[in-house]
């Protein structure tokens, strides 16, 4: 890579840098900065928005164990019921951006970061989540499909 171009990329890295941990609200916007910055668009405006606000109904259900129900792709139920195990309280989604994935035609991956509070109180930022959503063929909904899909 040529001086000038791996300066310009050295400079645009640093530009963007992440908070320190327990910034707080404060910290969410350099984040979303960050994930921007490292995962060009290459999804239509609307899609991506309509993509991320499904992620984070999705994350809220399933750290908290409320409202699973809405999402049966992503949460198939066993014999014995659902499968809820609300772990987390007061969360907070910090940063989230949707992204064709790459390594499956008719896929999208909303990556996010949140914060939130463990069974034991403990609050910690910065978790990450990546989210698969699969697109039906005609149909302009996008299902999330479980982690173990991919």
């Amino acid at each position: 890579m040529p001086a000038a171009r791996t300066a310009q990329a050295t400079k645009s890295a640093q530009a963007v840098e992440l908070p320190p941990r327990g910034e707080g609200r404060a910290g969410d916007r350099p984040i979303q900065e960050l994930l921007e910055h490292s995962w060009p668009a290459d999804l239509p405006t609307r899609q991506a928005s309509d993509l991320v606000a499904a992620a984070r109904a999705v994350l809220l259900a399933d750290v908290t164990g409320v409202g699973r129900d809405r999402f049966p792709t992503a949460f198939p139920t066993r014999d014995d019921g659902p499968l809820i195990a609300p772990a987390f309280s007061r969360v907070r989604i910090q940063a989230a951006v949707a992204r064709k994935d790459t390594t499956a035609k008719g896929q999208a991956v909303v990556h996010l970061v949140w914060a939130g509070a463990d069974r034991g109180g403990t609050y910690t930022d910065g978790r990450l989540a990546d989210l698969t959503f699969r697109h039906s063929q005609g149909d302009t909904a996008w299902e999330p499909l479980p982690p173990t899909s991919r």
